[in-house]
């Protein structure tokens, strides 16, 4: 009997270690701090090396812990019309605010995916559906021609709605966090009335 269990309850403490460690890295990232792994196994009270054992290195760990908000699930219960420079604007203060309740985190995660390129694929690619979503209405109006149209306008507007441009806009030009907003909203809100403007959408029909 006593054998049997062993293995359930080495389960359960090492789940209880991983929560711990995810809560930590939470809790720390809710701060707005710089966050590294010996903060997070700091707080979590176990050894930096036990960290390691559950999460290979900081990116894994905050791919678990603080970046797995539904951002599209926000834009869809914020957004009531299909007007794409609107939506837009709205998808944009929505990342910028989300990045800024966390940007201890977002940074890490921005500088580790500069250190190492190859880990850019881990990286959550959130703008990316939040921009697909806010166009999804004018962009399923547009004929098959115009795909590539459409798919340079996302690419383009993830330039704009990102943590990096955000980051640049607070470090680079001394922007306050809601002048830099601001200013995100605004430049996703022109290039997307430009390129609503420049390609041709079928009429609507009942």
């Amino acid at each position: 009997m006593v054998e049997r269990s062993r293995p359930n309850g080495l389960s359960n403490t090492m789940e209880r270690t991983r929560s711990a460690i995810i809560a930590a890295a939470r809790d720390l990232a809710d701060t707005g701090a710089e966050i590294t792994m010996p903060a997070v196994a700091a707080h979590a009270r176990v050894s930096e090396a036990t960290a390691y054992r559950y999460f290979p290195d900081l990116l894994t760990l905050l791919r678990a812990a603080v970046m797995t908000e539904d951002l599209v699930a926000v834009l869809r219960s914020a957004t009531h019309g299909d007007d794409p420079v609107e939506r837009i604007g709205q998808a944009a203060e929505i990342l910028g605010r989300a990045v800024l309740r966390r940007q201890g985190a977002v940074r890490a995660v921005v500088a580790s995916t500069i250190a190492k390129p190859s880990t850019a694929k881990d990286r959550p690619t959130r703008r990316f559906g939040l921009i697909e979503h806010a166009l999804a209405p004018w962009a399923d109006r547009c004929g098959s021609t115009q795909r590539a149209d459409v798919d340079q306008l996302v690419r383009g507007l993830a330039l704009v709605i990102s943590a990096e441009s955000l980051f640049a806009l607070i470090d680079l030009c001394g922007l306050t966090p809601d002048e830099a907003i601001a200013d995100l909203v605004t430049t996703a809100r022109q290039m997307t009335a430009a390129g609503v403007a420049a390609i041709p959408t079928t009429p609507a029909t009942d």
